[in-house]
């Protein structure tokens, strides 16, 4: 299968492109929530919460009396307190995909995952990946959600698209985990489980093949080494020949093509019987370009004015799915990671250490003006060589679980960028004049934690937690030259940087049983981003960024196949850090204040034997405190107060929607359909809630087909990846000197298939 579809349009700005700017660009109306507004806001939703308790708390006492169902919902026990624990018991918002419901769904990549998560959010940020969680994010270089593989931290959340190979369980935490994450977890947190090797032989071996000349094939073995040892290896390799971003520059080849392939070896082993050790090494590779912008907006008038008239008339367009780069546009991405974990079992207490060794070297070539004029491109080549070291100390009595743990990172980042810039010379462009930059960064954060729960009453639990975090940065910032990059000038800089700070952030949380299946809960949480310097603006600071988050939350689980999770939440911000683009580099800096107001609810049923549903519903209300800045594309406005203003990747209503039929069939096992929605209303990608800078309201629908045999050992699955062929932008950026906004599309729709054979055990 191969070819290219035409997209469902969704209103996106792409269509409001063709209307005049100087019309569309009108004064801002700023909506400011008062205090009463905020007071009632909370209300409703602690009123929501109250509801969903009284309602489901009898459903589960008449659900108690009856019955349960043979086929009952998979529960799922998670880690995410650094202990082992059923979902439905985890006081906060929690989500856990197993390996059935990953396969299930289809699920091979954080594109997938964000339309399974509520308030998840994935896309990617010039060149890298951001991921998202309730509008907080990631800028530039720290993120604002944590993410581990196997307990590993991760430093760049870029590196979470490579590994997701042969995983046991994703588990997704909505909220500040200042406490037992640390640094940079203030919109959450993202766990990869990967499986464990096992004690008996057994293995999987998937190919497929999908539009887009995509070839897919995936390999699994474990199995013993003696009686105390055991190993599990998994490799995959993906080749996409045509890619669904046309590039019409006339003999370049399209975007969003290349191959990927991921190794990962893991061997467990019990010299005694009191202590076990994991050593875990992973290889993953990425090639091709994988990046891709295209035009969203453009004003003449503001590209003549910021130096760059040829774009005036270069070739462009505004269509889904297609772009102009030149041919030179490529990436190439390595990441290694080399873990042990040990544990120790001391009769008293279990002493547990994770040690790592990560190295991720990034190369990218990319056309940054985005036309067949080759005027501006970036060489941009990144080493970054990461060294961690965890240790916990576990312990648990009749009525107390404890856990005191220590945390060290030491990170090298070495970055060369080449900037060729072919500015104009007697109006023709030159590109042999260039900057070279190098940025060379140093960090060390060091934090000791200690978090404990009481079992006040057998119904009644609280939870406590501190952290300490201290975290040193040395940069030294290099640029060689002085040359107006689309009318801003990258000066001359060799300077050298030296930062430090430090947080003590806390957790405090209260649970009550209201009965046998179902609990409330209620936490107070604070949490701490660290700061950093802005390079492009030779090594200029910008501050930590800090949160205090309430949240009210309800669990339970009604008739052995049905689970509720709701939660009110209610953040605010201080030294809130937000992205903003000079020239065509991503900048961070302090906005001031925000405030992050929402309403979640997930479910999930087994109807009956045949029909299962789950879904969840976000409703978001957010703003920015007083937060004055310029936008460059509507400089006639002047400085702005964007107070009021929605922020970032913070869809006001958030659905998502799944339903799977299961039936035996004649040729013998079962099949089973499924369909899964993901609705995302109006999303702003820049401060100044102008709609140029949104993309409007979208739906995201994957479809599968999925047949296993009786004995499971035979699977095939056909499936529809965006099966309405749905355009919609993930990323949008503005940039003054051009004079005009990017985008970078989701995925277009992709239809293939799989077959799976599994042998040993079961």
């Amino acid at each position: 299968m191969s070819g290219r579809d035409r997209p469902r349009s969704t209103g996106t700005t792409c269509r409001s492109m063709m209307l005049s700017i100087a019309a569309a660009q009108q004064p801002i109306k700023v909506s400011i929530m008062n205090s009463n507004k905020k007071a009632q806001l909370l209300k409703r939703l602690g009123a929501a919460v109250a509801t969903a308790v009284f309602a489901t708390s009898g459903m589960a006492e008449v659900a108690a009396a009856e019955p349960a169902q043979d086929d009952l919902i998979e529960e799922i026990v998670v880690t995410a307190n650094k202990r082992s624990q059923s979902v439905q018991d985890v006081a906060g918002s929690l989500t856990a995909l197993g390996a059935e419901d990953l396969d299930a769904r289809g699920i091979k990549d954080m594109y997938d995952i964000q339309f399974a998560v509520p308030s998840l959010h994935f896309g990617p940020q010039l060149g890298n990946q951001k991921i998202t969680i309730r509008s907080i994010s990631e800028f530039n270089r720290q993120p604002g959600v944590a993410v581990s593989l196997d307990g590993i931290y991760q430093s760049r959340s870029s590196t979470a698209h490579l590994y997701q190979l042969d995983l046991e369980r994703i588990e997704v935490l909505r909220g500040p985990q200042g406490t037992l994450y640390g640094r940079n977890s203030n919109g959450g947190a993202v766990n990869f489980i990967s499986a464990a090797p096992t004690r008996e032989a057994e293995g999987m071996l998937r190919i497929g093949y999908a539009q887009y000349a995509e070839a897919k094939i995936e390999a699994i073995y474990s199995g013993p080494i003696g009686d105390r040892v055991a190993f599990r290896i998994s490799a995959d390799r993906i080749d996409r020949g045509e890619g669904w971003v046309e590039n019409l520059v006339p003999g370049a080849k399209d975007l969003m093509r290349g191959e990927s392939g991921n190794v990962r070896l893991k061997l467990a082993a019990e010299p005694t019987e009191t202590l076990s050790m994991d050593l875990m090494y992973v290889r993953s590779t990425i090639k091709g370009p994988h990046e891709h912008l295209s035009w969203v907006t453009f004003d003449p008038a503001l590209a003549v004015a910021g130096g760059t008239p040829q774009l005036v008339a270069a070739a462009k367009t505004y269509e889904p799915f297609k772009t102009h780069v030149n041919p030179t546009n490529d990436s190439d991405r390595e990441f290694e990671l080399l873990g042990l974990t040990l544990e120790w079992d001391m009769g008293w207490a279990t002493l547990k250490s994770i040690t790592s060794q990560q190295d991720f070297d990034d190369f990218v070539v990319a056309d940054r003006d985005l036309t067949d004029v080759p005027l501006f491109d970036i060489w941009d080549d990144s080493t970054i060589d990461t060294f961690t070291q965890e240790i916990n100390v576990l312990g648990s009595s009749d009525r107390l679980d404890w856990v005191l743990g220590a945390f060290y990172l030491q990170e090298e980042w070495d970055r060369h960028i080449v900037f060729n810039n072919a500015m104009p010379v007697f109006g023709f462009p030159v590109p042999s004049q260039f900057v070279f930059s190098q940025p060379i960064m140093d960090t060390d954060s060091l934090s000791w934690f200690l978090d404990a729960t009481w079992e006040v009453t057998d119904r009644a639990r609280v939870s406590a937690g501190v952290r300490r975090t201290e975290d040193e940065i040395d940069e030294y910032h290099h640029n060689q030259g002085l040359l107006p990059l689309f009318n801003v000038a990258i000066p001359f800089c060799d300077k050298a940087e030296q930062l430090d700070w430090g947080a003590t952030t806390i957790r405090l949380v209260g649970q009550y049983d209201v009965n046998d299946n179902g609990n409330v809960y209620v936490s107070y949480t604070e949490g701490y981003k660290a700061g950093g310097v802005a390079p492009v603006e030779c090594n200029v600071p910008y501050d930590p960024e800090t949160v205090d988050a309430y949240e009210l939350g309800y669990k339970a689980t009604f008739g052995g196949s049905n689970t509720l999770s709701a939660a009110a939440f209610y953040y605010d911000y201080s030294d809130f850090q937000v992205s903003q683009i000079i020239g065509i580099s991503p900048v961070t800096r302090n906005a001031g204040d925000a405030e992050v107001r929402g309403l979640e609810l997930e479910l999930s049923s087994t109807l009956t034997e045949n029909w299962m549903v789950s879904g969840a519903v976000t409703l978001l209300d957010t703003e920015y405190g007083d937060f004055i800045n310029l936008d460059g594309l509507q400089a006639e406005l002047g400085f702005q107060n964007n107070k009021g203003n929605p922020l970032n990747n913070a869809p006001k209503t958030s659905i998502n929607l799944g339903v799977a039929y299961t039936t035996p069939v004649q040729w013998g096992g079962r099949l089973t359909l499924r369909g899964d929605a993901a609705y995302r209303s109006r999303t702003y990608f820049r401060e100044f809630k102008n709609k140029l800078d949104s993309q409007a309201a979208y739906m995201v629908v994957n479809l599968n087909a999925n047949w296993e045999s009786e004995d499971r050992t035979w699977a095939a699955r056909l499936f529809a990846r965006n099966a309405t062929n749905e355009a919609y932008i993930l990323y949008l950026l503005g940039s003054s000197g051009v004079g005009a906004r990017y985008g970078s599309w989701g995925p277009a729709r992709q239809v293939g298939m799989e077959v799976t054979r599994r042998f040993g055990a079961r």
